[in-house]
């Protein structure tokens, strides 16, 4: 999506279309919504000056400073020292689930929560909500920044205001209309970016096949409350192995996204102690329940299994937003705040290098804590080499092609995969050729055209999941006629990788001219493109959607 942007095929409030992908036809990606339109597309921009993957990482790295900056921004509004405020800033930024890689670019952009969170409290307490306060003016402009964010967390946010106002209404505050306005501007932002999505709906009818979910994913990924408390390093400690074995061991079920985890670190779950104990003790005296408490309450009872989500979703037969266990990043940062705000009251009699010492102490350990899965285990246990060697491969193989082949040439990859979410189907992922990687020569290509990349469920897409089930022969000749000069077929999609499928190639009369990659994973067939190509189907793509 990023190249798309780079190249202007992707805007932030227009129709997604490509001449580069979903061959013969115009490629649309307009079915699936781009939950991270606005982060993409920003990545897109920076990728015109300093390439695609360094891009990339630069939105990686954005994302922590960004959560540090708004972490100390609102920590300071709380009135926490600069020092412990920009000590525990550098913690937050590095929680485990901003240390996701970039397949979950638009996910880890979670930073504004600390001033979100703060500006909810703004709106559930202030007196009188006045144009002239700067905290409003603040307030708003958050708003308006949220709604550029993962729909999850615009979907999170706004609900959060609601809940934000349903207090302010409930102490009979002034100004609950002007208070409306911020959580309007998230709305129209957030409209702006999905409209183009709801529009091609209105237009083109709808693309079942497209975005399947189900009450099960509901389910399935949803937060484990236990799970926030059970630390990566608890089976490497030996005096903590029996207790985190008979966990890990014991048949539990696995719930959210398994590869990532959504441990909360010791930090946040000291914080959430401290914050539980001083409800308990407020509740003794006869106290009134503070706002961060009952956020968490909310979070934990809304996200969990079987929990409040799961009940909206069934009752309303709504299935999109599925993932709440992302959510416990918010938990973590509401317990974040709370450790950060107990320990530099705590604190505030100590000298200054005493202090300094023991938020350092603090900062170490609870870095540590938080980054050992990643450095230890990390999801993608690949070398620097490896990686650049398969970059360069990728690389290497699209110059080739394109010096091989005419500008705007089509080619189509075998084996053929759904585009997203290829998991089941015709159209599911093969073996060792993973779910995105028909995508990879168009990411170094600038003059190719490719058959994939097309949203699935309508004819324009579907199409190439018939001609991949025909004999060779067969196959080449009907590609042929489409106008394509190539097929360009992995060898990890098959079994055999590939042996007896390129000999029934060969022995058609179409043998394979060169093979690339790593591994010569990638072989390419050149094919005779007919003068006069014919569509796979007479069928416009946007009017014939599969069910």
């Amino acid at each position: 999506m990023m190249k798309l942007a780079k190249e202007g095929d992707l805007g932030l409030f227009t129709h997604i279309t490509t001449d580069s992908l979903g061959a013969p036809f115009i490629g649309q990606l307009n079915d699936f919504p781009e939950a991270e339109r606005a982060i993409v597309w920003f990545g897109g921009q920076i990728a015109r000056v300093v390439g695609l993957m360094p891009a990339a990482n630069l939105i990686l790295i954005l994302s922590c400073i960004v959560a540090a900056v708004s972490f100390y921004t609102a920590a300071r509004f709380w009135k926490i020292s600069r020092l412990s405020a920009w000590v525990f800033a550098v913690v937050y930024a590095f929680l485990p689930h901003n240390q996701r890689s970039l397949d979950s670019l638009g996910i880890i952009f979670t930073g504004l929560l600390p001033l979100q969170f703060y500006c909810l409290w703004y709106i559930a307490t202030v007196q009188k909500v006045s144009w002239r306060s700067f905290r409003f003016r603040l307030t708003l402009l958050i708003g308006l920044l949220s709604g550029f964010l993962s729909i999850y967390w615009v979907f999170f946010f706004v609900q959060m205001y609601i809940l934000a106002l349903v207090c302010r209404l409930l102490k009979r505050r002034a100004g609950s209309i002007t208070a409306l306005i911020p959580v309007a501007g998230t709305c129209l932002v957030a409209g702006l970016c999905l409209g183009s999505f709801v529009l091609y709906r209105i237009d083109y009818g709808a693309n079942p096949a497209a975005l399947v979910r189900s009450y099960f994913d509901i389910e399935i990924y949803s937060i484990k409350p236990m799970e926030l408390l059970i630390p990566h390093w608890g089976q490497d400690m030996s005096f903590f192995s029996d207790f985190f074995s008979r966990y890990y061991e014991g048949g539990r079920i696995n719930v959210g996204e398994r590869l990532w985890g959504i441990y909360i670190g010791l930090v946040a779950i000291a914080g959430l102690f401290f914050l539980f104990f001083k409800s308990i003790y407020r509740q003794i005296h006869k106290r009134a329940p503070s706002l961060p408490f009952l956020a968490a309450c909310w979070v934990i009872a809304y996200s969990s299994f079987g929990g409040i989500h799961a009940a909206f979703s069934l009752i309303f037969n709504f299935y999109n937003i599925r993932s709440t266990n992302r959510y416990f990043v918010a938990i973590a940062t509401l317990g974040f705040l709370y450790f950060v705000f107990v320990i530099n009251r705590y604190m505030r009699s100590w000298s200054f290098g005493v202090r300094l010492g023991a938020l350092l102490l603090i900062a170490l350990l609870g870095l540590m804590d938080q980054s050992y899965q990643n450095y230890l285990y990390p999801r993608y246990d690949i070398t620097t080499s490896v990686i650049r060697e398969r970059v360069m491969a990728d690389r290497d193989l699209a110059l080739r092609l394109e010096d091989r082949l005419e500008p705007g040439a089509m080619i189509y990859i075998l084996p053929a995969q759904d585009f997203p979410e290829p998991l089941v189907g015709r159209g599911a992922w093969k073996l060792g050729f993973f779910i995105y990687d028909p995508i990879r020569p168009f990411l170094h290509s600038t003059k190719l055209r490719y058959s994939y990349g097309s949203n699935k469920g309508r004819a324009g897409a579907d199409w190439q999941l018939d001609v991949q089930e025909l004999p060779p022969r067969e196959m080449a000749a009907t590609l042929g006629s489409y106008g394509f000069s190539g097929i360009l077929l992995n060898r990890k999609g098959y079994g055999d990788l590939g042996k007896q499928l390129l000999t029934e190639f060969a022995e058609a009369g179409w043998p394979m001219e060169f093979e690339q990659g790593v591994g010569s994973e990638w072989v390419f067939i050149p094919l005779k493109p007919s003068e006069n190509p014919i569509l796979p189907t007479l069928t416009p793509y946007a009017l014939s959607a599969a069910q």
